[in-house]
């Protein structure tokens, strides 16, 4: 069967032939937009810097690897593991403390690579040389958070990174032979139609990008963004129109491009909107059912010059 796109399950099971499971956790890192270096408060729609369900920041980095890992080997029978600093801004301090927890969650035999999610406003040479000779023993992916190329709309989100800096630390980074490079990008942010949103795809399709990882935008209960979803400031999406969308988007994506994620994962008791998202074996299964339907697949319309602005399936520009 014709593959619909590139998930980051089969990207491992190619690498490593056994099955590999990302571990969250926290390890205790900030952000400068909760610091007040930039802002406070932290991104709009973030809660508790996106930390996963069921992750314990009071445990230590191996008291979660352990925990997460006994999940998983259950669960998912799982053999191999890489250890994932999610929540927060993983490089947001010395490169010493740093190289310390990242040590600390390699030191396991059964960890076989390292996911690091950061901002592009806080990654250092240093952070760069450090992550680049930790690749040449483990497998290294460095998940760059750029939700938007819209400025305006990163400004409203209190995020306080400008695209050019991204561009910037992507480029920097392509420079390390030893890191992959994923993309964090939301779909349906406030303010945003869905010509902001393939401008954006076709914008970042163009750079030296190695994965993606697609969010569909969750209202989450006591951020800023659950207050403006209260006052009616805000919507989100449909579950039939998030599909449909996302069928676009994997289109544009070179074919090449691991695709680390396609909706969101959220603790039931904290979602509020959209619900629907909750049944992500479903929505997946939409997906692919969709891709089918069309007869197209991931990268069928991309272009090194450019996929074509606008999707083909919404016939205007509304987002709901």
């Amino acid at each position: 069967m014709k593959r619909l796109y590139y998930s980051f399950n089969d990207y491992l099971r190619e690498k490593f032939h056994q099955k590999v499971y990302k571990i969250s956790l926290d390890s205790g890192f900030n952000c400068p937009n909760r610091d007040g270096t930039l802002a406070v408060g932290g991104c709009t729609y973030c809660d508790e810097g996106s930390r996963a369900p069921g992750v314990n920041p009071t445990l230590s980095i191996q008291e979660q690897l352990l925990e997460g890992m006994a999940r998983m080997k259950k669960r998912y029978h799982a053999q191999k593991f890489i250890a994932y600093f999610q929540a927060y801004t993983n490089t947001y301090d010395k490169v010493e403390v740093l190289q310390e927890r990242y040590e600390k969650a390699l030191s396991h035999p059964d960890i076989v690579g390292l996911s690091v999610s950061t901002r592009p406003d806080t990654l250092s040479q240093g952070a760069l040389d450090l992550l680049d000779d930790i690749g040449k023993k483990y497998l290294v992916w460095l998940e760059l958070g750029l939700q938007t190329i819209h400025d305006r709309t990163n400004e409203l989100l209190n995020r306080w990174h400008t695209f050019e800096q991204f561009k910037t630390t992507l480029l920097k980074a392509k420079e390390k032979p030893n890191l992959k490079i994923c993309t964090h990008l939301i779909l349906g942010l406030p303010g945003e139609t869905i010509e902001d949103m393939h401008q954006t795809i076709d914008t970042v399709t163009q750079l030296p990008i190695d994965g993606y990882k697609l969010h569909l935008l969750h209202v989450i209960k006591n951020t800023k963004l659950y207050d403006q979803y209260l006052k009616g400031e805000i919507s989100v999406f449909e579950e039939d129109n998030y599909v449909t969308l996302i069928c676009d988007v994997l289109e544009k994506i070179p074919s090449t491009s691991v695709i680390h994620r396609l909706t969101g994962d959220a603790a039931s008791e904290k979602l509020v909107a959209p619900r629907w998202a909750l049944e992500k074996s479903r929505v997946i299964q939409k997906i692919k059912d969709e891709l089918q339907k069309r007869g197209t697949s991931q990268g069928y319309r991309f272009s090194s010059a450019g996929s074509s602005p606008t999707a083909h399936y919404f016939t205007d520009n509304t987002l709901f």
